[in-house]
Parts: structure tokens; sequence; C-alpha cells
């Protein structure tokens, strides 16, 4: 080779090494950029779309779906080598769950002695009382109450001791000063726990149901025990009727069911009678339908021998609707799939796609990460209660809770999420991780109807990821393939920025109380309600009451001197058996307006008033 042509062969070797290093010391600027995550990968798109098929039946509690669901969540975990945090040293952790409610003899409707059929013409109430009343008929017209718009069924009638007729839902809204609200967005008033109340109130010995509304679809008129699971029950037998039966007790005494509705709905007055000599006699038993249900725990130990006995939790419920009998926004679909892709196989498909790389990683977090898979959250909240009453880790070393619910609809960079003021630091950490992902997130001052809100009512700090309500929410049109699978993705690197940052920070979260205004239905309360409380309902379905896991500060709740522990057993003069009834008194409330309100505290009966507050 001749000097030159070496020379030559120098000069293009050092501009390929120059080019070499310049792509190389390009490729080293652009890592250090850490663009957003990849693409989804592909294990994603499989865990939900295991969890979402019709194989899984809708995983409710009491179908076979939830179980094959359950093996294959714990199934994951064992491969990913997650340490087993559940019952007898394996992945489950096991509970009962009330199902629902199944009607048993003696049942038995009969006007002057013939017995009507059960199913056919009749079924009782998901949530009657058990037992028996016979008396006369009196039609109480929509069984409605609103003293403060001058409207009362109950007015100029007697019913005590009497069985009342009255119809489903309510009079049309004849002015903007209404109470009542156009169809399918029905006031409180129209809810059969309003009707059922204001009945026993009234002192009436019993009510029947009448719905004029499914006209023409005779099947669908009677509501299935299957959509009640019997929260503490009211102390009125209650039933339905079809429209048919109802409308012959009244022809005999020269009454036509239609035009008593018609003449209602047309006047804005109630149109209510006593019906002498029609005499019914009314027996209902109901039964409490249960079931054994799991979480799925898994657990990887902490990293520092100084903080590895501290942990945070990662949850998300893995259980939907089933068939839809419980729970379905369109009661036609009841009995078809309800696939529950985004609610919520979306969270449990990034619960375990976090589980598998936390797992992998190397160094592991300072503090032990658990990892939760909650079942009976749709029934509510019965998973994650149960852990927090008996936690496979000591709960007071727990430092967050973060909640995966409905993160499968991703759409224009944004997040809602709840509970970043239950701790000081929440706020900074989540703005600092989603600003490296491109997110944009929203914050909520409220904690949300989740699991995390069994963490926050054992003052553990808490988050909850959302992705915001859409149109196939509790529907069977909840499906795997319209789910956001790079959105999941970017999620989840979201929640594992942010769990890494709080396992791994020397001084651990303190827990604060929400702020004195929630929004939304977070503390219990409708959205639509006026009125506030400020009291932080426990949704334990087992109290006879409604239990207090807290109140807000500065409200009026706990203006009135109510706290933690509290049982409300009366409000505003009204019987409180359970959260429902307490909803409906407050909707029924303006702000302003003092309340005098009862709650047994360590045994005792305790009586306080409250001045209600305008929703913020």
């Amino acid at each position: 080779m001749s000097q030159k042509v070496k020379s030559v062969f120098r000069r293009n070797q050092a501009a390929t090494l120059t080019c070499c290093l310049v792509l190389l010391t390009r490729l080293y600027a652009s890592a250090l950029e850490i663009p957003g995550p990849p693409t989804a990968p592909d294990s994603l798109r499989a865990h939900a779309r295991y969890l979402a098929s019709d194989e899984l039946t809708g995983r409710g509690v009491d179908t076979a779906g939830i179980k094959l669901a359950r093996d294959y969540i714990a199934r994951e975990f064992a491969r990913y080598g997650l340490r087993p945090g559940g019952d007898n040293g394996g992945y489950l952790q096991s509970f009962d769950v009330v199902t629902g409610v199944r009607v048993t003899q003696p049942a038995q409707l009969s006007v002057g002695g013939a017995p009507l059929a059960l199913h056919d013409d009749w079924v009782p109430l998901g949530f009657s009382a058990s037992g028996k009343a016979e008396g006369e008929l009196v039609f109480a017209g929509y069984g409605i109450t609103a003293k403060d718009y001058g409207y009362d069924d109950y007015e100029g009638i007697d019913v005590k001791g009497k069985i009342v007729i009255v119809l489903r839902y309510e009079p049309p809204p004849k002015d903007d000063k209404s109470p009542f609200r156009k169809a399918p967005q029905y006031s409180n008033h129209a809810t059969l726990r309003a009707k059922v109340n204001n009945a026993r109130e009234h002192g009436a010995a019993a009510l029947i149901l009448v719905d004029l509304h499914h006209e023409g679809a005779e099947q669908r008129e009677l509501i299935s025990t299957r959509r009640s699971l019997l929260r503490g029950g009211n102390s009125l037998v209650a039933a339905q009727a079809k429209r048919r039966v109802v409308a012959r007790w009244l022809e005999t005494r020269g009454v036509a069911l239609a035009a008593l509705k018609e003449k209602i709905d047309q006047a804005g007055r109630p149109a209510s009678m006593a019906l002498p000599g029609v005499n019914i006699a009314l027996t209902v038993t109901l039964e409490e339908m249960r079931e054994r249900a799991d979480n799925v725990v898994g657990i990887i130990p902490g990293s520092d021998p100084r903080l590895k006995d501290e942990h945070i939790v990662i949850g998300a419920h893995y259980d939907h609707l089933g068939f839809g009998h419980y729970g379905t926004v369109d009661s036609s679909t009841e009995g078809e799939v309800h696939h529950g892709a985004d609610d919520n196989a979306s969270g449990t498909a990034v619960l375990l796609q976090m589980a598998e790389q936390l797992a992998r990683a190397d160094p592991k977090p300072a503090r032990t990460t658990v990892f939760a898979a909650f079942s009976g959250e749709e029934l509510g909240l019965y998973g994650s209660r149960h852990y927090t009453n008996h936690p496979p880790l000591p709960l007071t070393s727990a430092k967050a809770m973060l909640n995966l619910d409905m993160v499968g609809r991703l759409r224009d960079d944004r997040v809602t999420v709840f509970g970043t003021r239950s701790a000081q630091e929440l706020h900074g950490i989540v703005a600092e991780e989603s600003g490296k992902l491109g997110l944009e997130i929203r914050e909520s001052d409220g904690i949300g109807r989740s699991d995390n809100l069994s963490f926050y009512n054992k003052k553990i700090p808490v988050l909850h990821f959302f992705t915001g309500a859409h149109a196939d929410y509790h529907r069977p049109t909840d499906t795997w393939d319209k789910l956001n699978y790079d959105g999941m993705n970017r999620i989840g690197a979201l929640v594992l920025g942010i769990a890494r940052r709080i396992a791994n920070t020397t001084e651990p979260l303190q827990f604060a109380a929400l702020p004195t205004r929630l929004s939304g239905n977070e503390a219990g309360e409708v959205p639509a309600f006026r009125t506030y409380l400020g009291s932080i309902p426990d949704y334990d379905g087992d109290t006879d009451g409604v239990k207090l896991a807290g109140v807000s500060p500065g409200s009026p709740a706990a203006r009135a001197g109510l706290r933690e522990g509290d049982v409300i057993i009366q409000f505003g003069g009204a019987k409180i058996q359970n959260i429902e009834d307490l909803m409906g008194q407050l909707s029924a409330k303006k702000p302003g307006d003092e309340v005098e309100i009862v709650v047994l505290r360590a045994g005792l009966t305790r009586t306080v008033k409250a001045t209600l507050a305008a929703r913020g």
C-alpha cells in the first residue's frame, strides 16, 4: 500500500470515528433527556383482554369468572417472584361478601284471600323488611313529600296501619323551582328508598310499588331482588306488583290507575285517595346471599435495612358487575356480560405490569411495597375494608396507598388524581413525576369512593388515579378494544415513579385530613346535593345507622361536635338505617337549615345540632 493511499485511509478512518463519536454522543444526550415511556408492552393488552373476556363473565363476585381472574393474578405474582401476602402463607386473603338477596317462603300477596303468582304478578322489593302486613289500600300518588315546594302525596289521607300504593319515579317538573327532574336524571324523591322511608314515616304498614313507565314492556316492570344488597333493611314490608294487577284493584272501586297518574302529571298536584273495601295481605321473607371472595396480595421486601419495615400499598380492584344484576346503569342489559375493561381490568393490568417491573428492578425501593388486587369493591369496598382490618403487614407501618381505578381511557394527556392533599408532600411529587411524562394532572379536593377510601379512613395518605367517566361505564360495552394501552403505560410509569419517590424518601409522608369542601360524591353525598354536612362515612354495610370514619375540618359536622366513630341514627327527626337514608335526608334540606342529629357514641345516644352549609 502506497504512502498516499495510507494517508487517505487514515483520513477516512478518522472521519468515520468522528461520525461514530458524534452519533454516540447524540444518542447519550437523547437518553439523558428521558423521553416518555415506549409503546405499551404487549403484556398490558394481554392482561386486560383476558380479564375483560367473555370467559371471565364480568368478574362478578358471584360468578365463576372472578375465580379465574383471582387465579390469574396470583399466578402472575408468583411468576414475578413476589412474596405471598395472603392467608396461611398464600397469595389469597379471603372474606365474605353479601351479593344480593333471595325470596324464601313464606312469601304471599293476596287480595280478598286470592293469592297472586310470585314473580309473575308481584315480587318483594329487595330491601324490604321480612314480615307480614294486612289492611286496606290507599293510593298515595308518587309517595313523595316535598313540603318546601308545596307538594305532599300524603296530605289529606290517613295511611296509618294501611297499605299504600305508590307510583314509580316522580311527576315531571313544572318550573325551574321544581325539586323534580326529567328522565332519566330523576331527583332523590324518585328513589325507592326515599319512597319506602316516607311511607314508613307516615305510619304505613306496607308499600306496594307500581311502574307505569314501561308501557308495553311488562317483562321489565318488576325489579329483581338481585338488584338489592339489603343494606340494613327497612322497618317496612315492601313489594312491587304489575300494573295490570294494581289496575284491576282500582277498577273495583271505579278508579282508573292510568288516569290518576295523568291527572297528577298534568296538574302538578297530588291525587291521593283511600280505597275502602280493597283488603290486601302481604308476607315477605328475604334471605341474604353470601359468597366467599378473595384479595390477591404480593409483597416486594424493601432494600434498606432501616426502612424495609415500613411499606406502601399499590392497589386496584379486579371485580366488576358480572351479569349486571347489581350496579348496571341500564336495567335492560341485565343478564348480559358486563366486561368491565376500564372498570377495572385497566387498573389491574397496570398493577400487574408495575409488580413485574418492580420485581425485576435493581436496586429495589428502600421501603417494602405491597401489591393488592382487591375484590368486592363494586359491592361496597369489601376487599379493601377487610385488608385494612386484617392487614398482612402492620397498618401502622403503611406510609401511603396508591389506587388505580378506571385508568384505561386517557384523553388529551389528562389524568385526575384524588387525594393529593392527604399529605402535604404529595402535590409536589405528583407534579414533578407527571411533568416528566407530559401528563396534565387534574387534582381533586376529594378522596373518591374507591378502595383508597378504606386506607384514608385509617389516616393513611392516599392517591387515586382516574382517567374519567364515559358512556360505557357499568354497561356491557366497556370492552378491552376501547382501552388506550399507550395511555395505560404512561399512567403506570407515573404511578411507579411516585411510588419510588415515596418508598425511597427518608422522611415518611404526614397524613392530613381533607379540606372542608368536598366535591361530587366524595363524602358519600350525591353530586346534585346543594347541602353539605362534611361527614365521612365508613361505608360499613353491617352497621345499623351510618358510622363515621371522620369529619372534614371546619365543616358543619365538625362544628356540631360529630367525630370519628359516631353512628348517626337520626337526622332531622328521621330514622337513619344506612347511607342511603342519610343521603335522602340531606337532599331534602337547604343550606342554612339547622338539623338535629342523634348519634350513638360509645353505646350512649348523643344529640347535636348542625347548621348545613352550601356545597362549594
